[in-house]
């Protein structure tokens, strides 16, 4: 009688531990702990884009990055759906710092007027060693309308 007591016990305190976890579930920091020896570099991360579907002007853009000894060429084109008043890019090259990308230096902003379409590219000399990327915001202006759009490229190491 005693051995069932004590078993009845042990399932009423243990049973309800498991289904909320508090015994056999993970704890909070294994859940958000990195895999051991685990590294995302630079060059695992896909390029994105960021364009509202609903924009009336703005159609969409693109940009690349090319590595040159110790330099980069960063170029981007953006597209309208029709000719606007004013269309361009601001370019931006970004260094990554062994945990984060951030801008090496000011964007360049270029543009042209009563178009469809701009392309242009901007040559930067770079520190060697790094991995840099293209990070472009491209806009339109029609009838006081500005529409912007983003995106980023892969990205290079610069030898």
């Amino acid at each position: 009688m005693k051995r069932r007591r004590l078993l009845s016990l042990a399932v009423a305190l243990i049973v309800p531990a498991l289904l909320v976890g508090g015994i056999a579930g993970p704890s909070p920091r294994s859940a958000l702990a990195e895999p051991v020896g685990f590294k995302l570099l630079p060059g695992d991360v896909m390029p994105f884009s960021i364009f509202d579907p609903n924009h009336l002007y703005l159609d969409s853009g693109s940009c690349s990055i090319t590595a040159k000894t110790g330099s980069v060429v960063a170029a981007a084109n953006t597209s309208a759906n029709q000719n606007v008043d004013s269309i361009g890019v601001t370019i931006y090259v970004q260094k990554w710092d062994g945990s984060s990308w951030g801008n090496f230096g000011s964007g360049s902003t270029l543009g042209g007027n009563n178009t469809g379409f701009y392309s242009n590219a901007v040559s930067i000399a770079v520190t060697p060693g790094y991995y840099y990327r293209t990070r472009a915001i491209h806009w339109v202006i029609e009838n006081g309308v500005y529409e912007q759009g983003e995106n980023v490229s892969g990205s290079v190491l610069v030898s």
